[in-house]
């Protein structure tokens, strides 16, 4: 069985989880892969005006990660993901990412370089889309280098994707 962890629960990856149970449907596999949504967020009123998570009025006030697990039949866990939880994610053989902190997706590219993990960190900004695939190939310094070096980016808290990240 496959097991994927899927880090954030709210703008594109509250439509990954959607395309992942639709995928899993219509290949007949949702028993060969085991998904779980992180998060810790509630749904807000500014989640369903924006037109851009997959969450519906009835949802507001509900936690993100409840919301889509049962809808789509997947685990999940109100759990924010830090260095102190970290290991949480050992059982499972990707990583799904979809954050708006740029201190916790350095702090998983890093735990997946370590442990050899599969990780896509998925990005957006209102409806534009971009992707990065971890290479398991290059270490953090490169990925520090090329997504965390920037101080002021790193201490804001924001979109899962600034422009200027798409064009590296």
């Amino acid at each position: 069985m496959r097991k994927i962890a899927v880090i954030g629960a709210g703008g594109i990856n509250s439509w990954v989880v959607h395309h992942l149970s639709e995928i899993c449907d219509i290949f007949d596999k949702k028993e060969l892969i085991f998904v779980k949504i992180f998060d810790r967020d509630e749904v807000e009123e500014k989640n369903i005006l924006r037109n851009n998570q997959n969450f519906e009025v009835e949802d507001l006030m509900k936690q993100k990660a409840e919301v889509l697990g049962k809808r789509y039949k997947f685990d999940y866990s109100i759990t924010l993901i830090t260095e102190h939880n970290l290991d949480v994610l050992d059982n499972f053989d990707d990583i799904i990412l979809g954050v708006d902190n740029h201190r916790t997706r350095q702090m998983l590219y890093k735990y997946a370089l370590e442990k050899g993990k599969y990780l896509i960190d998925m990005r957006a900004q209102g409806t534009q889309m971009a992707f990065n695939v971890l290479d398991l190939e290059k270490n953090i310094d490169y990925y520090n280098k090329k997504f965390f070096s920037n101080k002021d980016l790193m201490e804001r808290k924001g979109s899962c994707q600034l422009t200027r990240d798409i064009d590296k």
